[in-house]
């Protein structure tokens, strides 16, 4: 491939999109969080967060891995406009039987917890915020490789929903506003996503059959089980947080871990939604190992850049527990150097070979080591911000030693047969 044909490849478009989606997304956050913990508090932005973080394992549910798993019956039927219809019917109706079956747990686990009942209209918005994450069919433009019109759809709603939290948030009593803004950006997000896919791929939406919906159900429980415990574990100590330490806890580890996300959400997003799609379609695991590794390269040069300009450019952004938040954020870019190499050996790499239940064994294995590990703080009253950061660390570190191992083994076998 020359070098005129790489500016010209659908891959650099979908990762220049990507680019603006993810930059312009985490931009936002960065600029609420200084706003918001002056305005409404630590402990309000805390809970906001927590709620969030809350729904976040319904959504995971309701996902249900479909974002991997629907890529190469996408990707094999892109030109046929009525499969590809029943594909899409399919994956919406088991989704719409998970949400109903999400309803049911959410309204018992909010009415039986006092903390959660005492703030009904926040969890309320939360579940909005959540539907709408789901309805939004934009893993459909990730497995057909359109990132440019997920940017053109979020960008301009984000701006419409988003930025009036500077307007309307003015005191400590208006964080449930903030929840409000971030329903309607992912509800209204989600309804014009699902009207732009209909139009752009000629596709109509359909009652299937329950084997149709059984089939796609049962062909994605092996993603769902991986990214239902690597997504559950990675965000599981705000609420380890929430319900030992209380919501100011939560307040300054979200404050640091939104840094931490402003990079993680491009390069995360970057190795499952394009990188993965374009790996099942390419076929070429020479080139697939050489960009890999070149990604290794330039996370760690680029994490070293932000280690040291960081206590630089944090204080001009961040006025309260500037000091606290970054010692927690440097914790998060170690976790990154980590990290991302550990996502980048899972489905874009060691997937592609066809080594799903392999994948999902390293993640199982992690998750335990995290569990383990945060249960021994609990038992020895070690809970701590920078604890509970730590037991990330930790568990990364096993998961990246084993899928080293399995791509390193793939690789031996490869040489053996040749």
């Amino acid at each position: 491939m020359t070098l005129s044909q790489v500016f010209k490849s659908r891959l650099l478009s979908n990762i220049w999109n990507q680019f603006l989606l993810y930059g312009f997304s985490s931009i936002i956050p960065i600029l609420l969080i200084p706003y918001l913990l002056n305005v409404i508090g630590v402990e309000k932005y805390g809970l906001v967060n927590f709620a969030i973080i809350f729904s976040f394992y319904f959504q995971i549910f309701n996902e249900f891995g479909f974002d991997l798993s629907n890529v190469r019956h996408v990707v094999n039927n892109r030109d046929n406009q009525e499969k590809l219809g029943r594909i899409v019917s399919s994956i919406l109706q088991c989704k719409f039987f998970l949400i109903l079956c999400s309803l049911f747990v959410y309204i018992l686990v909010v009415g039986l917890i006092p903390s959660l009942r005492n703030e009904l209209t926040l969890y309320i918005l939360a579940f909005i915020r959540l539907i709408g994450v789901v309805i939004a069919p934009y893993w459909l433009f990730r497995s057909m490789e359109d990132i440019k019109y997920i940017t053109r759809i979020s960008v301009p709603i984000k701006l419409l929903c988003i930025l009036p939290i500077f307007l309307i948030v003015k005191s400590t009593d208006d964080y449930a506003l903030v929840m409000l803004c971030y329903a309607l950006e992912t509800f209204v997000s989600g309804i014009v996503a699902l009207f732009i896919a209909q139009k752009r791929y000629g596709i109509k939406l359909q009652i299937v059959s329950a084997q149709e919906v059984k089939f796609y159900l049962k062909d994605s429980i092996p993603f769902f089980s991986s990214t239902f415990l690597m997504r559950a574990y990675k965000t599981m100590n705000t609420l380890v947080l929430g319900f030992i330490l209380g919501d100011f806890a939560v307040g300054l580890y979200t404050a640091a871990e939104k840094l931490h996300n402003a990079y993680s959400s491009f390069v995360s997003p970057l190795l499952s939604q394009i990188f993965y799609p374009y790996f099942t379609r390419i076929k070429n695991m020479g080139r697939a190992t050489k960009m890999v590794l070149l990604l290794c390269i330039a996370n760690t040069i680029a994490l070293a850049c932000i280690y040291f300009l960081s206590p630089y450019l944090i204080p001009i952004f961040i006025k309260t527990e500037t000091a606290s938040i970054t010692t927690y954020f440097n914790l998060f870019l170690l976790l990154l150097a980590i990290s991302v190499p550990a996502d980048m050996f899972g489905f874009p790499y060691l997937g592609v070979l066809g080594k799903i239940n392999e994948v999902n064994m390293t993640t199982i294995y992690s998750a335990i080591i995290y569990i383990i590990v945060v249960l021994v703080l609990i038992l020895t009253h070690s809970i701590s911000i920078g604890s509970v950061i730590w037991a990330l660390i930790i568990a990364n570190v096993g998961c990246l030693v084993l899928r080293l191992y399995l791509a390193n083994k793939v690789r031996v076998g490869n040489v053996d047969k040749q």
